[in-house]
């Protein structure tokens, strides 16, 4: 007998023509998005780009998807579309960090964008948010990069207290942006 997998693959030979229609576009939205996320690992978002394209606009927004296209657009260094996307997910997904997190990143980095409304806007994120050790880890990132080292001293603490200190610590010994503190993170 074939594993389950093979029964539900719309291109298999022993589904029904009807059944591989009603299973093709449900294998077709996980396929390309598998497919988007294969050639972002690859260093190809102009690949992930038409793999995204080829989803069905009904399916275009799930928070898998809409994150998908963040990176796509991250990676193509499209700020502006990125920022969009991450309004998109934060609208359709309140509770959900990653939006936050996202806007703030692109907020940094658009042309109409700066660390300052990065921070404000991820200042937002950590009321709402204040279990999720990202969000102290980036204002630490912001803070430094402004020259702010008490702040961002005060923010990694923050993150590190509330998430996997081990882990926050070796991300931040090669973190660019908290260069100023990789001296005192040695003894961390």
């Amino acid at each position: 007998m074939y594993p389950s997998i093979w029964t539900r693959c719309p291109f298999c030979p022993l589904l029904k023509s009807s059944e591989k229609v009603a299973a093709s576009s449900l294998h077709s939205t996980s396929h390309c998005l598998s497919s988007a996320e294969g050639w972002l690992l690859l260093n190809n978002p102009i690949e992930a780009l038409g793999e995204l394209q080829k989803i069905d606009p009904e399916d275009r927004s799930t928070s898998e998807y809409l994150e998908t296209e963040w990176r796509v657009h991250a990676d193509l260094e499209q700020w502006d579309l990125g920022l969009e996307v991450a309004q998109r997910l934060m609208e359709a997904y309140p509770e959900n960090t990653s939006g936050y997190i996202l806007r703030s990143y692109a907020l940094r980095r658009a042309p109409k964008g700066s660390l300052e409304a990065a921070r404000e806007a991820l200042l937002e994120a950590a009321a709402k948010f204040p279990r999720e050790p990202i969000i102290p880890y980036n204002l630490a990132c912001y803070a430094a990069q402004e020259g702010h080292l008490k702040e961002a001293r005060t923010f990694l603490r923050m993150a590190l207290e509330i998430g996997d200190r081990k882990q926050l610590i070796r991300m931040a010994r090669r973190d660019e942006d908290l260069k100023p503190l990789w001296e005192e993170l040695k003894s961390s």
